[in-house]
């Protein structure tokens, strides 16, 4: 097991995200891989889950240090623990990013 985030399915069938939360005396994050909302993050925390943001491929523990100013969002994804049988509302999650529209290519004769 290393720093970068590994997409698996728990025994309760669930898709997660899992590893370390850190470098050193790092301990095992597993995460639901749908990213929260602002409003998600705090319901998370209110039901006394760890939420952690997925800098690159790797999972960082928030804590009250690392949360203010620093909102969710798709540039920021944080996730919340897992807990099996418990999933948050779906209010909770981020919507996904709309489709780009398609290039349109035009012809120019010289």
């Amino acid at each position: 097991m290393n720093r970068h985030a590994q997409p698996v399915r728990c025994r309760c069938g669930q898709p997660l995200l899992v590893g370390l939360d850190g470098d050193l005396a790092a301990l095992v994050a597993r995460v639901d891989p749908e990213p929260l909302t602002a409003l998600g993050e705090v319901q998370a925390l209110t039901a006394r889950r760890a939420t952690y943001a997925l800098r690159g491929q790797a999972l960082d523990r928030r804590d009250r240090w690392s949360i203010p100013g620093h909102p969710p969002s798709h540039a920021l994804p944080v996730h919340a623990e897992h807990r099996c049988g418990q999933p948050l509302p779906a209010d909770c999650y981020l919507p996904p990013l709309p489709q780009p529209a398609p290039a349109i290519l035009t012809e120019i004769g010289f």
